[in-house]
């Protein structure tokens, strides 16, 4: 058996037929549990049944009629929207505990010291309002009482009525009068702030800020265009300027014209320039800058001939024709050919003549335009100024106008609500109508349901025996199967022993010529636990000393100790076992040696290895008992003396058994572990925890201890749980009576 194949072969299984039997078998044990838990549930039920309070029910229809209202016509809300909220609203408010106690003492189940938690824990349950579509309400009543069920839903309705025509008639008077008080406040709010915004207006001066605001407005503007003309004239200068230029006289005088006409503001005659520099009539001092400038009136000779140049262009174009045309007649000295070149010298003179006239204008220009700039950037400041004062007024005027509308806005409010006030409510455009009963259970009562709680109480019972089992199941630590428990400890199990009394287990002179009883399917389970020792050879050896011990006290390992050694003495070996719990060792009782010396007194030199040898009824077998329990003597487990006292032995006997005490809570057991080949540990079926086996295999494996592998003790083979898994251990073919015949006489 290789724990480790069984690990992986369990992991690979899959839910077969021999796995679902398994688990099923694995509850056997609790049938009986889950006998009394299935009838404990349905019990539950009956009780509940006899002792339980009936229960009657009602559902009824109620019709929703709804109407259309000023208010809302007015606002032009739909009626899908307004119906929906309002049945919402009404289901609502039908639950609410006011109208149900008003209810409930309308038919004379409450009085004025009823509370709705009385009610609702003594006579009524449940009191319930829902939403059908959107016409109809259902209400459903449950209640101890089968008259409650039966005049509830009507009373109901007719309650919320009688409580909406009053509250209605209650909230319209003092909300008209209410509304009347603020409309009046309202009122005065707002010819206050009518007065406020007149006073406001005569005080700031607004319109005159926004008169001042809109003049100087175009400044920034002006400020700019004038910067742009005043570049495009220091161009024209440059151009002008060059020395190459090709531009003639009516070139020159187009560029110049072009730019002086272009402007909005042409110089005339009569208008005074200031120039930087130079000559002047007079000078005078500037407060912002403090410059000494020229002032220049502009003369009818600077300004008169600007346009008279095209025509003189024309002339001289026509002159220059016909000068062309006369030279084809005429020589160069003729009288007609000079005539015309005279005149067209006069032309060129007066052209020339129009360019200087044209140059002064554009050179007056550019101061004209400099002068406009200075005067457009000292009203710059000006202008901020009135931009400023403009908005923090308009700013001011503006909260007043909000303000106003405001109270214009809450007037206009207060009046629409008081006008519907007037002519209807909310309240008032539905009306209820009892339609009568949909559902009215007054003579059987629908709890307690015999069915339902047959059922729920089959339910109950199936759960908590199901439940319960498994639960137990899930929690028992206990080790019960052999090939599962491999997995999880890595160890081997070498075999079980079945469930037996005592005193056969302990009857261990098994010769059937005294009469021995002991099943051979016993004796076959302890052969086959020392094959497993034989065929599982540790390191330190071939398995002469063996070390038998367990978790807790009570698992039987001295028992299985006896049984293993009978086991290797019938083989023919000579087997010695050696009780090496000096505590609670009981060798002695069950080989039925006597224990007045033994281990203690040999370890103490207080007797000889043979006073303590003792022979059994067993052929082989010999043993040596515990002896007097004295203070100490387990510490001389550990010494030389019994390490010498092996080896003296070693040489007498082919099998060595130590019954050892318990690993967990005691200090034998880890050094005894040395001097054995191997250990074998016990583990009780059913009671054995698998963390008390897991930490002895742990401790013992830590200190190189080797383990042959664990012995499930006391399975029991009546479960058949057990019976399923282990039935080739508990076979009868092993008990079967085999005669022979006797050989038939030759005559």
């Amino acid at each position: 058996m290789n724990s480790k194949a069984n690990s992986s072969s369990s992991k690979s299984s899959k839910l077969d037929g021999s796995t679902i039997m398994r688990i099923i078998l694995g509850y056997d044990e609790y049938w009986r549990l889950m006998i009394i838990l299935m009838m404990n549930g349905v019990l539950a039920a009956t009780c509940y049944f006899v002792y339980a309070s009936a229960a009657y029910q009602s559902q009824s229809l109620v019709r929703v009629n709804s109407f259309i209202v000023a208010n809302d016509a007015a606002q032009g809300l739909p009626d899908g929207d307004r119906t929906y909220r309002q049945l919402r609203a009404l289901s609502d408010q039908m639950m609410s505990g006011y109208l149900v106690l008003e209810a409930a003492k309308k038919i004379g189940i409450a009085d004025s010291t009823t509370t709705y938690d009385y009610l609702r824990d003594t006579v009524l349950r449940v009191c319930r309002v829902t939403m059908l579509d959107q016409s109809h309400l259902e209400i459903l009543i449950v209640s101890l009482s089968p008259e409650v069920v039966r005049d509830m839903p009507k009373a109901l309705v007719e309650v919320f009525e009688e409580v909406r025509l009053k509250m209605r008639d209650e909230y319209r008077e003092q909300a008209i009068k209410r509304y009347a008080q603020e409309i009046s406040e309202v009122r005065k709010k707002v010819s206050e702030q009518l007065d406020n915004k007149l006073k406001f207006e005569e005080q700031s001066a607004l319109a005159s800020a926004q008169i001042e605001m809109e003049r100087l407005s175009n400044i920034p503007v002006d400020i700019v265009r004038t910067k742009y003309r005043l570049k495009e004239h220091e161009e024209i200068n440059a151009v002008l300027s060059q020395q190459q230029s090709v531009l003639d006289v009516v070139g020159k005088l187009s560029l110049v014209t072009s730019f002086t006409e272009g402007e909005k503001d042409p110089l005339e005659a009569g208008r005074v320039v200031r120039k930087a520099g130079g000559a002047a009539p007079f000078t005078f001092s500037s407060p912002s800058t403090d410059k000494k400038v020229t002032q220049l009136v502009v003369q009818p000779n600077m300004v008169d001939g600007l346009k008279p140049w095209q025509e003189l262009e024309k002339n001289k174009r026509s002159l220059e024709e016909k000068i062309r045309f006369a030279r084809l007649k005429f020589l160069d000295g003729h009288p007609e050919v000079q005539k015309l070149v005279d005149e067209l010298k006069q032309v060129e003179a007066a052209l020339e003549i129009e360019l200087q006239v044209a140059l002064s204008a554009f050179a007056l220009e550019k101061d004209r335009l400099a002068e406009k700039v200075q005067e457009l950037e000292s009203k710059l400041p000006e202008y901020h100024l009135s931009t400023k004062t403009f908005d923090i007024k308009k700013q001011d005027y503006d909260l007043l106008e909000k303000s106003q509308l405001a109270w214009d806005k809450a007037y206009e409010k207060l009046s629409q609500r008081v006008e519907s006030l007037e002519f209807d409510s909310d309240s008032s455009s539905l009306t209820l109508e009892f339609r009568g009963f949909t559902n009215l259970r007054d003579g059987v009562p629908i709890s307690p349901n015999k069915s339902r709680l047959l059922m729920m109480g089959a339910l109950l019972g199936l759960g908590l025996a199901g439940g319960v089992p498994f639960l137990l199941k899930r929690f028992d630590s206990s080790v019960v199967e052999l090939n599962e428990f491999e997995g999880s400890l890595g160890i081997t199990g070498i075999g079980l022993v079945p469930l037996t009394d005592p005193k056969i287990l302990e009857e261990l002179n098994r010769s059937p010529a005294i009469g021995s009883t002991v099943p051979n399917a016993l004796l076959e389970n302890f052969r086959l636990i020392r094959s497993s020792i034989l065929l599982n050879r540790g390191p330190k050896g071939d398995g002469r000393v063996i070390m038998i011990t367990s978790a807790r006290p009570g698992e039987g390992k001295t028992t299985v100790s006896a049984n293993i050694s009978w086991a290797f003495s019938s083989l023919g070996d000579r087997t010695l076992l050696i009780d090496c719990d000096l505590r609670r060792g009981r060798v002695h009782n069950v080989v039925g040696a006597s224990n007045v010396v033994g281990m203690t007194d040999l370890l103490t030199g207080r007797a000889t290895l043979d006073e303590c040898i003792k022979k059994s009824s067993t052929d082989n077998l010999w043993t040596i008992s515990r002896g007097a329990v004295v203070p100490g003597t387990t510490e001389l487990l550990n010494s030389g003396v019994f390490a010498a006292l092996l080896d003296e032995l070693k040489m007498k006997y082919d099998r060595i058994i130590l019954d050892t005490p318990p690993v967990l809570g005691l200090s034998e057991t880890a050094f005894l572990q040395h001097h054995a080949e191997g250990i074998v540990i016990v583990v009780r079926c059913g009671v054995t925890l698998r963390k008390d086996v897991e930490d002895a295999v742990q401790s013992l494996k830590k200190l190189g201890g080797h383990f042959y592998g664990f012995v499930l003790n006391g399975v029991d083979f009546t479960k058949r749980a057990n019976h399923y898994h282990y039935y080739y251990y508990s076979s009868s073919y092993y008990d079967a009576n085999w005669d022979e015949e006797e050989p038939k006489k030759q005559i």
